[in-house]
């Protein structure tokens, strides 16, 4: 027959209820009891003393078939307080105890560490005693043996507890003495009900002397209200009974061996004072767990009725004091080391990772040398090109350049830019000039800027100088639509979009700039467009007055004709309408239209025959060429009626009507912002060719008023 490879079962042991284990810390283990009850008595079946480190008594319990292990706890970790109550129904006393018991411990503590129990003999007068034992939060926690977790079968007890249910059963004094901790447990029968205490008395480690107890008791006497004439015998009572055990150990009186004595059963040591001062406690605990004073043996650590999730248990586990100090050390530790200990190990790393740490440092060092040469490069290496054209996008309309110097510098491009700014789109010369400012900042191609300014003239011109460095001359910039000239060009801006119905390869514009044809265009003769294309008119950015009649011109008029006279002749051939010029020293001096395309200023220049007239010719010849551009231009605007000129902006076919009358008087009322503002309308006005005599004769007055207006303030 072929046998079952598997083992055996072994049964489990039936425990049985009445045998309790005891277990009672010393110096170096464990001393371990095993009693079994009945009848109020006990029965000693067997006592072991277990080193710290011995993982068999777990095992040595469950051998003995004890159902519960009581851990005895040292006695200065349990508050007790003796409650003293008179003769009652039991049910009334149980009440009034609880009651004690809320009022003493006042929620401070958990109920799983506070417990209370009535002792069931009348001392006295007729007086019960109860006992509430109290376990703080604070206290230490107790020493268990390794492998003997707490639990159901598991629980503590005070000292105090098994000499009570002992004290029950006798009136002689009885007391243990813990001299590792230097606490003095006693239970004294006294006429005002059992006196028990918990007193500290000598050091750790120490014997205790009589004197410390005598003084112990008698305190203990007075603060219970003893009476006086009793004090003395209950001292000496208990100090007999201390003799023995002062160094240690379960105390009583000689006398007192006999009655004691006959609470053990089968035990022929019984008799002996060392027996009981060795295993007398253990008695005591197992009778309290079998009789009332049964709930004193019942305290537990934790909350064994809530079962929390392992986050639970882990922060139960943190929040005991002992585990919080491993803790606190432990962190203590990891913040003095931990620095040390990564620099180290990063340390390692990096010298795994460049074996040649030299000759790495000697590449970097090489490297950082190329990238600030080309850094320098960059900055001193750029197009000069590149850095007026950044200039003229961030200049606004109505800003007029004079003069541009670029030039090296150690942190890249010094650009100086001097030129007048005036009013334009409806904002002043100031605001325009600031404007162009804020664009220079905000490109992110210049850098230091700096401005400086001079008061307003007359005619609102305002001179200005701004200082910056083209920190990023090879930065391309985006610039906004409106705001850079290579989509948008001065001419677009000005008047805005040429009419369908004219051809702009005929004109040389920019085909780039030039919407398609629609099918509503006009049909307008080629003639007609390439005459207005190609006429002599050069826009003045600068100029108030504008001579477009064909009055004689006063002499404000004569002043700004000559003005644009000398920008359009004084070049010679090759000069933009703008005024572009370079000076000898290399740098770029130009005005308000300096940022017009090549194509247009083609376009702006004068006819063939006058721009190649020799330079000598007489101003007559310059006044006739004036006129008969005068006379193309009045006849392309009844030609064409929607194209764009200085007159009619944007090409709008509606005529304006003339500005209303102004009286002398209310001219000279007038501010010198408004008279400036009502001399370009006039002046706007009298470029028209469509005005009858009396209303161009209106306009020249006005215009002379206004202009002597603006020159006396």
């Amino acid at each position: 027959m072929k046998k079952s490879p598997k083992k055996p079962v072994v049964p489990a042991l039936t425990r049985d209820p009445r045998v309790v284990a005891v277990i009672r810390a010393t110096r170096d283990g464990f001393e371990l009891t095993s009693l079994r009850t009945s009848d109020g008595a006990v029965s000693m079946l067997a006592a072991q003393h277990f080193g710290t480190d011995d993982e068999r008594v777990s095992k040595w319990i469950e051998t003995q078939r004890a159902a519960r292990a009581i851990v005895a706890l040292p006695g200065a970790d349990v508050i007790v307080r003796a409650v003293q109550l008179p003769p009652a129904d039991e049910a009334r006393l149980e009440g009034a105890l609880q009651l004690n018991a809320s009022a003493f411990v006042q929620g401070r503590t958990s109920d799983w560490r506070v417990a209370s129990a009535l002792l069931p003999r009348e001392r006295g007068e007729g007086i019960r005693t109860g006992l509430v034992a109290e376990w703080p939060e604070d206290a230490n926690r107790a020493d268990m043996p390794i492998g003997l977790s707490e639990g159901p079968m598991v629980s503590f007890a005070p000292a105090i507890a098994g000499l009570a249910a002992i004290a029950s059963v006798t009136d002689a004094p009885l007391l243990w003495v813990d001299s590792a901790n230097g606490v003095l447990s006693v239970c004294v029968p006294t006429t005002r009900g059992l006196l028990a205490r918990v007193i500290r008395a000598g050091g750790n480690g120490e014997d205790i002397e009589i004197a410390e107890v005598a003084q112990a008791v008698g305190e203990a006497c007075v603060h219970a209200g003893v009476p006086g004439a009793e004090i003395p015998n209950t001292i000496e009572r208990t100090v007999q009974a201390a003799r023995g055990a002062l160094s240690g150990g379960f105390g009583c009186a000689d006398a007192d061996l006999e009655k004691l004595s006959a609470l053990v059963r089968d035990c022929d040591e019984a008799s002996d004072p060392q027996w009981w001062r060795t295993h007398g406690l253990a008695v005591g605990i197992a009778l309290a767990a079998s009789g009332p004073a049964m709930p004193l043996t019942r305290l537990q650590w934790t909350d064994l009725s809530a079962r929390p999730d392992r986050v639970g248990a882990l922060i139960n586990r943190i929040s005991e004091p002992r585990t919080a100090r491993r803790i606190m050390l432990v962190g203590i530790l990891t913040i003095a080391l931990a620095p040390l200990a990564v620099e180290g190990a990063r340390l390692l790393l990096l010298r795994w990772k460049l074996p040649d740490l030299e000759g790495y440092v000697k590449a970097e060092e090489l490297d950082r040398k190329k990238q600030a040469m080309y850094r320098v490069l960059g900055r001193q290496g750029a197009s000069m090109t590149k850095t007026l054209s950044d200039i003229a996008c961030s200049a606004p309309d109505g800003i007029e350049v004079e003069f541009i110097n670029v030039a090296q510098s150690a942190k890249g491009q010094a650009v100086t830019v001097r030129g007048k700014a005036r009013a334009a789109g409806g904002l002043q010369g100031t605001e325009i000039m600031l404007q162009m400012e804020k664009q220079l900042r905000e490109s992110g191609a210049f850098e230091q800027v700096l401005r400086n300014s001079e008061a307003p003239d007359t005619r609102g011109y305002q001179e200005f100088a701004i200082n910056a460095t083209a920190v990023r001359p090879t930065y391309t910039v985006a610039f906004p639509e409106a705001q850079d000239f290579a989509r948008t060009s001065m001419r677009v801006r000005r008047y805005g979009p040429p009419p369908d119905d004219v051809d702009a390869v005929a004109s040389g514009l920019d085909t780039r700039n030039t919407p398609a044809p629609s099918s509503a265009s006009r049909s307008t003769g080629a003639s007609d467009v390439t005459s207005d294309a190609a006429s002599p008119v050069a826009p003045r950015s600068g100029s108030t007055v504008a001579a477009a009649s064909g009055d004689e011109p006063t002499d404000g008029e004569a002043t700004a004709s000559k003005e644009s006279g000398r920008q359009a002749r004084g070049s010679g051939r090759g000069k933009s309408s703008a005024g572009t010029t370079s000076t000898p020293s290399g740098t770029t001096s130009r005005g308000a239209s300096a940022t017009d395309s090549a194509g247009e200023a083609a376009a702006n220049t004068e006819p063939a025959d006058t721009a190649t007239a020799d330079a000598g010719s007489t101003a007559a010849a310059g006044a006739d060429s004036k006129s008969a551009a005068r006379g193309a231009r009045a006849a392309g605007s009844a030609t064409r009626g929607g194209l764009a000129t200085r007159g009619n902006l944007g090409g709008s076919s509606e005529v304006e009507p003339p500005p209303p009358v102004l009286s002398e008087n209310e001219i000279k009322r007038m501010s010198r912002e408004e008279a400036r503002e009502a001399l370009v309308k006039v002046s706007r006005a009298r470029q028209r060719a469509d005005l009858d005599d009396a209303v161009k004769t209106r306009l020249k007055t006005e215009f002379d008023l206004l202009l002597e207006r603006c020159k006396h303030e």
